[in-house]
């Protein structure tokens, strides 16, 4: 009774939302310090981030309680975490305030903007260091995988129901919306939309590959059977092409010294198809490459045009609160109410412009190069799959950007990823710090 009245004063939630959501409240403030990032992966897998709960004018998105929660019982109950923020942490930061800076300085109602960025920052920075402080060893990730190979099993019977009834049992917390396109039924799970759903499971298969490497117990193999599953299940082109792009980067493990000379080739290649084309490489890459009937391809290689086509006036600021509005100009036909922005790389673009883009990139470069280093320095074969695992996770988020917007829960699997690598530049810089006092003493 007590949870109606509450449900009655606020809004958007359900009685069940709440449940959950102080569950985890307590599960933060009751576990240890190693096991602090695991209530915060169940709430990736299971609560729904883009829900507030609204008390009068003011907003309480979840991931924000949660976050602000996880930091709250670091800084007062834990021994101060001794962590010197790196080259990805500065530059996760930099992107962040830059691009919100950027997107007010853009925007027509100031005020708005100024609300809208303040809170969008605030869990950006405040998930992030929580996440990072959370990773203090190799101890800690292999639980983070553990706990994500549990959620998965417990997904898998809501992901099946959803399926094959077109019902979502999540309605219980907010998620009450079933798609289909073509009548084909599209499992959103607790995720917003089908695609990000797809993408969260295609992201999570390399590290519980990883898991799998390390155990060889047959819990892993069960939980990326779910992995599979979940992503075809989403009947989404971009998680297939993401996972199978995952499995393939999975697969050149014992050649991954080479990295660089694969990234190069698909460069050369890539420019090389652009140049003797008559259509642009992204028209090959949306168009030509479909793996499902029914995908929204051409829709994207209309967007990268208009992207291309409108540099001149997205490049400095961006478009603020008002946004690109290039459905007006380029797709009229199709009668849309707002430009659908199904790309992660052009969205932070037109929010903050070249500059917050490039920052962007050389975030998702940096972590990728040094996730990728640490595992081809580590000694151990089962450290290796460890450290490889969470390169390609990484690899598979660039890959769903191309496709994907990232919104509500799966930006938090994002910003653990980073969290990863920067703690994996921390490991990489003691362990040279080693090596070099090694080699002082035996020049002495």
């Amino acid at each position: 009774m007590a949870t109606l009245e509450i449900c009655n004063i606020v809004s958007n939630v359900t009685p069940t939302f709440l449940w959950l959501l102080f569950s985890l409240c307590v599960a933060i403030l009751s576990v240890k310090k190693e096991n602090l990032i695991a209530p915060l992966a169940v709430a990736m897998c299971f609560l729904p981030a883009d829900i507030a709960v609204k008390i009068g004018p003011l907003h309480f998105y979840a991931v924000r309680i949660i976050g602000l929660l996880a930091l709250l019982r670091i800084y007062s109950s834990f021994k101060s975490p001794n962590i010197s923020f790196n080259t990805i942490d500065k530059l996760f930061f930099s992107y962040n305030i830059i691009g919100a800076f950027i997107y007010f300085l853009a925007s027509q109602d100031k005020g708005g903007a100024l609300i809208y960025k303040s809170g969008t920052l605030v869990d950006s920075i405040v998930i992030y260091i929580a996440l990072r402080h959370g990773i203090q060893s190799k101890d800690n990730l292999s639980n983070i995988i553990k706990t994500f190979c549990y959620c998965v099993l417990v997904l898998l019977p809501f992901v099946i129901f959803e399926f094959f009834t077109a019902q979502n049992l999540f309605s219980i917390l907010g998620r009450d919306g079933v798609s289909s396109r073509n009548g084909e039924i599209r499992a959103a799970c607790t995720f917003s939309h089908s695609i990000l759903f797809g993408s969260f499971a295609a992201a999570l298969f390399p590290i519980l590959w990883g898991g799998y490497k390390q155990e060889k117990k047959k819990i892993w193999l069960l939980s990326l059977i779910c992995c599979l599953f979940f992503v075809y299940s989403s009947s989404s082109s971009g998680p297939i092409i993401a996972l199978a792009a995952s499995i393939f980067f999975l697969w050149f493990f014992k050649w991954k010294q080479y990295s660089s000379l694969l990234a190069w080739i698909v460069l050369s290649v890539a420019t090389f198809v652009h140049l003797v084309r008559d259509s642009p490489i992204w028209h090959f890459v949306y168009v030509r490459i479909s793996i499902k009937s029914s995908s929204t391809g051409y829709h994207r290689y209309l967007l990268t045009e208009a992207a291309v086509k409108e540099f001149g006036n997205w490049w400095s600021l961006g478009y603020g609160d008002k946004g690109p509005n290039w459905h007006e100009i380029y797709w009229p036909w199709t009668h849309a109410t707002f430009t659908d922005m199904t790309n992660h790389y052009f969205l932070e673009g037109v929010r903050g412009g070249f500059l917050t883009m490039v920052l962007f990139i050389i975030l998702c470069f940096k972590s990728v190069k040094v996730l990728g280093g640490y595992a081809n320095s580590r000694p151990e074969l089962h450290e290796q799959w460890l450290w490889w695992g969470f390169t390609v996770m990484m690899i598979t988020h660039c890959i769903s950007f191309l496709s994907v917007a990232y919104f509500g829960q799966i930006t938090m699997l994002l910003y653990l990823t980073i969290a990863v690598a920067a703690f994996a530049l921390d490991e990489s810089r003691k362990q040279q710090a080693v090596m070099s006092m090694s080699k002082m003493k035996i020049t002495k």
